[in-house]
């Protein structure tokens, strides 16, 4: 059963004067969830900035999808929580994702539900060597995830970004893990950032990955 996107005149007012940069490492809140009260596939989206991209997705899905928002900027994430209030298949996390990331996704895994996908869309690229460890994809994320995730979850990671896209390629490799380039967005959901970069005549690019 498919949704409508919530109308202009539904939607709650988008923050005004938040902070581009946000250091993760600096974010101490732990969260856990012990997942929704039924077994649908659960879709994470880290990043979910504005909340277009988990829109689309809830759109065209409906509820035969669960669907998790992870976004480090609070008044974003509260933003998030007044946009998806009344949908009971999406649920909103703030703080780091990269410290929270088992705790909230492992519990339903446990219980034999399918992760189907992990989006981590158009994060802060870090450029820095001294700052590369903020960046959500990092050696310790993904050596801490391979020894529990299931090897059924699909990876997507956008940037428009080309250093840190083939920085995180040359990371998979490093790390053994395959990847495949895309190029159009799955279900054509796009993100406000992505449609934004699209119109400034940037180039977006894209990679799944298993573990």
């Amino acid at each position: 059963m498919k949704q409508t996107m919530t109308s202009d005149s539904q939607r709650p007012k988008v923050p005004k004067r938040v902070r581009n940069h946000v250091n993760p490492l600096g974010d101490l809140q732990e969260h856990s969830f012990e997942g929704f009260t039924n077994s649908n596939p659960i879709i994470v989206d880290i990043g979910s900035y504005r909340g277009e991209f988990i829109e689309a997705l809830v759109a065209h899905f409906g509820i035969d999808k669960n669907f998790i928002a992870c976004e480090i900027r609070k008044p974003y994430a509260k933003y998030l929580d007044e946009l998806f209030l009344k949908d009971e298949n999406v649920v909103v996390f703030d703080g780091d994702t990269g410290r929270n990331f088992e705790a909230i996704i492992k519990p339903s895994q446990d219980k034999g539900v399918l992760i189907q996908y992990v989006f981590i869309n158009f994060p802060d690229p870090w450029f820095k060597d001294r700052h590369k460890k903020r960046r959500v994809i990092n050696p310790k994320f993904l050596q801490a995830t391979a020894q529990w995730i299931d090897s059924e979850t699909t990876f997507v990671f956008q940037t428009d970004q080309e250093q840190l896209f083939r920085d995180t390629q040359e990371l998979l490799d490093q790390e053994n893990i395959k990847y495949k380039e895309f190029d159009k967005p799955l279900w054509g959901a796009q993100t406000y950032w992505e449609i934004m970069k699209i119109e400034e005549g940037d180039s977006i690019y894209r990679m799944s990955f298993t573990f």
